[in-house]
């Protein structure tokens, strides 16, 4: 009989623990704190996953209240709880601990302690290498074009694009969007496809070079920055905070010591290629700054629709 109180203990206190992971995914529906750690995509699988613990937490109480049968203990069918109660209470932690720390502490967490653990990119230099290491003089796309210069049949804006744009198989796409971006009078990298748009201007930014581009972000200051500079830069997730990653653009302005760090604001300046810890960097000249309201969440995240459509 003592093993059956224990086991039904043990299956209230699974059926608690089932029921707080369940209300904290509608809590956190409710009071809109999900941006803060799911990618979107990800978020009706997250609101399953409530119902499903709330009916595994009902099977859990079903269980500690059924009675007990005459001799079940004789037979061995009783089931023992034979872990100390040390054992238990430290299992039992495992779980409380996180759900208690995720009732009590506050959803958001300011850009600037993010890249102060994992470090700002300020280029993308993997893709870059792509780009370098497969524009060859033999490649199809250099072909193609010497081909089409040779022969003059496209002597019109579109070819001269096409020459300056060059991608190889890895950045076909960025150029295609970078052409589309360069017509702009003032290019936007605005959420829809912040990282996509980022990635264009940045692979070709010598192009882009004297042009004018418009970004929001949080402010971000290095230590060794002078004090006309900043880093204005977005959180960008794949499917969950763990793998947030911060990227942003050197902004150079006169008046750039007077924002404070996390600062929200929108800033319009004329790109220049530059140099930052000896790496290429991408700077926004003469910035022109606004401060905004802070969005709902930090985070942008990948363009989930048409890339042909971005920049149009």
């Amino acid at each position: 009989m003592e093993d059956r109180r224990a086991y039904a203990f043990h299956s209230f206190m699974r059926a608690a623990i089932l029921c707080g992971f369940s209300l904290y995914i509608v809590y956190l529906v409710k009071t809109g704190g999900m941006p803060h750690y799911l990618a979107p995509r990800l978020v009706p699988y997250v609101k399953a996953s409530a119902i499903a613990l709330f009916v595994l937490a009902v099977i859990q109480i079903y269980l500690a209240l059924q009675p007990a049968a005459g001799n079940e203990s004789d037979c061995g069918c009783e089931p023992g709880v034979r872990k100390s109660k040390l054992s238990h209470g430290a299992a039992y932690s495992l779980f409380l601990l996180p759900l208690l720390l995720g009732f009590l502490l506050p959803d958001r967490v300011t850009g600037s302690d993010i890249v102060h653990v994992k470090g700002i990119q300020l280029n993308t230099s993997n893709l870059q290498t792509q780009r370098n290491a497969d524009t060859r003089d033999d490649s199809p796309e250099k072909q193609q074009s010497s081909e089409e210069a040779s022969r003059g049949k496209e002597d019109t804006e579109e070819a001269r694009l096409k020459e300056m744009f060059k991608g190889s198989r890895f950045t076909e796409d960025y150029a295609k969007l970078a052409m589309r971006l360069y017509q702009k009078k003032t290019i936007l990298i605005g959420e829809k496809g912040f990282m996509e748009r980022l990635t264009a201007v940045d692979l070709f930014a010598g192009n882009f070079a004297g042009k004018q581009l418009e970004i929001s972000g949080f402010v971000y200051r290095e230590d060794d920055m002078p004090k006309n500079q900043f880093v204005v830069a977005r959180l960008t997730m794949q499917c969950c905070s763990a793998d947030a990653s911060p990227y942003g653009v050197i902004v150079e302005a006169p008046d750039a010591d007077s924002y404070l760090k996390d600062t929200w604001v929108t800033v319009k300046g004329t790109i220049r290629k530059s140099v930052y810890e000896g790496k290429d960097a991408m700077k926004l000249e003469g910035a022109v700054i606004r401060k905004i309201k802070e969005p709902s969440s930090p985070y942008v995240y990948p363009y989930a629709g048409d890339f042909a459509d971005l920049g149009k």
